[in-house]
């Protein structure tokens, strides 16, 4: 059985793929690559956008970006790989929870520190109710998103399935 690409999203340090050349810039923070990030308000409303964390954000709109280039509005099933999840949201809620001495959390803290965090808000965005699942195996994650999905479309050729990997 023959499986296709239909359609790809990505935010990276390098400019887009149709822009991508041996000698493009790449941005520097401290000794990390930076990312270059688009203007979310173009693909989020700008109230939602607000609430979500950076990589929320970041997995949503590269999701937004694969079914556009597919020529799709929604998807069949959802599934992520990713080696830390929400990081920078899970030390936020770790250093509140020493903080506060575990007293008077908001719960919405701990929701959006669980690592399927990304899944979830993009199958809400797109309404997708089907298949949903989230591959956390570190240097694998991404791999084994792939595998899930190949299985899934072995049962099932007909569907359209969004996979991605995602890491702070």
């Amino acid at each position: 059985m023959a499986l296709f690409i239909n359609g790809i999203g990505s935010i990276s340090p390098a400019p887009a793929f149709a822009a991508l050349t041996a000698a493009a810039p790449v941005a520097r923070a401290d000794n990390r690559l930076q990312a270059l990030e688009p203007t979310y308000t173009d693909y989020l409303d700008a109230r939602v956008s607000r609430r979500m964390s950076r990589i929320v954000k970041m997995g949503t709109v590269t999701a937004l970006q694969a079914l556009r280039d597919a020529g799709l509005t929604t998807t069949n099933g959802v599934i992520a790989g990713t080696g830390w999840g929400c990081l920078e949201d899970t030390v936020t809620f770790l250093q509140k929870m020493v903080t506060n001495q575990e007293e008077m959390l908001s719960p919405t803290s701990f929701i959006h520190s669980t690592h399927n965090t990304i899944a979830a808000q993009v199958a809400y965005q797109l309404k997708c109710r089907g298949y949903n699942n989230t591959y956390v195996h570190r240097n694998i994650s991404f791999e084994s998103a792939l595998i899930d999905a190949t299985l899934l479309l072995l049962e099932s050729p007909e569907n359209q399935l969004l996979i991605g990997g995602i890491d702070e």
